[in-house]
């Protein structure tokens, strides 16, 4: 359990509520500090858990339950010492269209036409980028498509 709390001098310690400019001149900081000291790796893994937590934590019920009643007890809406605002909003509004049957025409082309488009993409991929060929069934002139890709590094924590 221990380990869980040791802190990388690399990391920031976060006292109170921060702008998104003072956050920006910290990880360009914390970018800077790692790069001269170290622990480049140790900090990837402490910030892909921190990750994590986050998300758990703002996808918990019981949390978002307590914010939204606390707000509700505010009008709705509160502002930070730091000048943060924190407001009720509702959030994935869905509607279901398939009652209209001008809607589902149009749904059913546009899933026909998903799949013609994944076919094609599917077979010009067969194809070297910038290179030519001839469909035989149709004679179309067909040209491999560019292929751009960006690189970074995955972390995938233990279970």
């Amino acid at each position: 359990m221990a380990k869980h709390l040791v802190l990388h001098n690399t990391l920031p310690a976060i006292q109170e509520g921060l702008t998104k400019t003072q956050i920006a001149l910290m990880a360009l900081s914390s970018v800077e500090t790692l790069l001269e000291e170290g622990n480049v790796f140790e900090v990837a893994e402490a910030m892909a858990a921190m990750e994590e937590f986050v998300k758990a934590v703002r996808k918990n019920h019981i949390y978002i339950d307590f914010i939204r009643d606390e707000l509700g007890k505010n009008n709705g809406k509160l502002r930070t010492p730091s000048g943060a605002s924190i407001e009720l909003c509702e959030a994935a509004v869905t509607y279901d269209y398939t009652g209209d049957g001008t809607w589902r025409m149009i749904d059913e082309d546009i899933k026909i036409l998903q799949q013609q488009k994944k076919f094609r993409e599917e077979e010009l991929r067969k194809l070297a980028p910038g290179r030519m060929a001839v469909d035989p069934d149709t004679g179309e002139v067909m040209e491999g498509p560019t292929k751009t890709s960006k690189s970074t590094y995955k972390i995938t924590l233990a279970k």
